[in-house]
């Protein structure tokens, strides 16, 4: 895992990084500065397409929300995450390997973003497919396809950003008066 530093929190949130996947997704739902509130905290970071990646993403997201002081949505923005994570990794790097030769696809093809602005988190995952994120009815009987529905249920929105050349952002905004 590797952090990478993205400007200053107002560069990303403001529209000055327009280009910045986690900026496409907070101007979705995080309208700048509503009601007087600023964003307080940013974090962002690459994962390698590996079985560690989850764990890795879960650690992240709890030591972040940790510092942040947002104790009470530790458990479900984690669980968030991790469904978002292997969505991307699951159907982005699928999408992107059958379009192009294997080796094309970078070893940090995916990117996790948190964003902090008063009682809400934003989490937000980024993969260089131009497929979006369908609900489906869940199989029952199945042992997966449930990933969505969790998150539609953990969290007060989700959604994804327009896909471009770069890919796209699903995220999902969690917030403690939910």
């Amino acid at each position: 895992m590797t952090a990478h530093p993205a400007g200053s929190v107002d560069d990303v949130v403001s529209g000055r990084s327009v280009s910045h996947w986690l900026a496409r997704a907070a101007r979705e739902i995080l309208p700048p500065d509503a009601g007087g509130v600023r964003t307080t905290g940013f974090a962002a970071c690459s994962l390698s397409a590996d079985k560690q990646a989850a764990g890795e993403a879960r650690r992240f997201t709890r030591s972040t929300l940790s510092g942040w002081q947002m104790g009470p949505l530790v458990d479900n923005v984690a669980l968030i995450v991790s469904e978002l994570l292997s969505n991307a990794l699951r159907y982005g790097l699928a999408d992107t390997a059958r379009n192009g030769d294997q080796a094309a696809v970078p070893p940090r093809p995916v990117r996790l973003g948190l964003l902090h602005r008063g009682q809400t988190v934003l989490c937000a995952v980024c993969d260089l497919s131009s497929n979006v994120p369908v609900l489906r009815s869940p199989d029952y009987l199945a042992q997966s396809g449930r990933g969505l529905h969790i998150i539609d249920s953990l969290s007060e929105s989700w959604g994804w950003t327009t896909p471009n050349p770069a890919g796209k952002a699903v995220w999902a905004a969690v917030s403690s008066s939910k």
